[in-house]
């Protein structure tokens, strides 16, 4: 568990980094309730591939070629 920590909080920054660089190009000219639909419709658009890649990769051969194991 604690090896994991250092690549978490890595992953935790990097996200905060990306989260508020996309705050502020959405929302550049003020808060308002039309900003919320900018960030949607790119979240959503976000979504496409990864909702098309996950039955791929259920797809893909559990075991690896030649040694049986998993």
């Amino acid at each position: 568990m604690g090896s994991a920590a250092g690549p978490l909080r890595t992953c935790a920054y990097l996200s905060a980094m990306a989260t508020s660089s996309a705050c502020a190009a959405f929302f550049e000219h003020g808060a308002h309730t039309d900003g919320p639909h900018h960030p949607a419709l790119s979240m959503a658009g976000g979504t496409v591939p990864l909702a098309t890649a996950t039955p791929l990769a259920h797809a893909l051969p559990k075991t690896a070629p030649g040694t049986g194991r998993r």
